[in-house]
């Protein structure tokens, strides 16, 4: 009885490291070990209909991949509630939230950061079309 129990757990022992072998071959050859996170940055103006659904786009996203994500917020001079919007989601789980205007010297310092270590994605949301670059997204 004792050995038939023994016997089971070194197969599982076994079936469990050969998953993780196979695993971290897999995201070897894919080359995902280069990429630690994905930097969204998303220029802004007027957007308070949508901004919300962005961010809650990315933050599944961000949850169902597994995939760490920085959104910076860059807005362009709105006259809506877009940045009050941005403002009352950086709670979100799964993503790292910025914000900020356009055109302040303190964004170029934070798009800057850590560049080796992530892919940056810009989108320009003042053009329509450029939204659909947003995982979840259709325009």
């Amino acid at each position: 009885m004792v050995a038939h129990l023994l016997w089971i757990v070194a197969v599982y022992g076994l079936a469990v490291a050969l998953v993780h072998l196979l695993h971290a071959r897999h995201r070897k050859s894919v080359g995902v070990g280069k990429v630690r996170r994905k930097h969204y940055v998303l220029v802004t103006s007027n957007h308070e209909r949508q901004v919300e659904w962005y961010l809650r786009a990315l933050s599944w996203y961000a949850l169902l991949s597994g995939t760490r994500i920085r959104v910076t917020v860059l807005d362009d001079q709105s006259h809506d509630l877009t940045l009050k919007i941005v403002s009352r989601m950086t709670h979100l789980s799964g993503i790292e939230l910025v914000y900020g205007q356009l055109r302040s010297s303190k964004q170029g310092d934070q798009q800057h950061e850590d560049l080796q270590d992530q892919e940056i994605i810009q989108i320009d949301l003042r053009n329509p079309l450029e939204a659909a670059r947003i995982p979840y997204v259709q325009v």
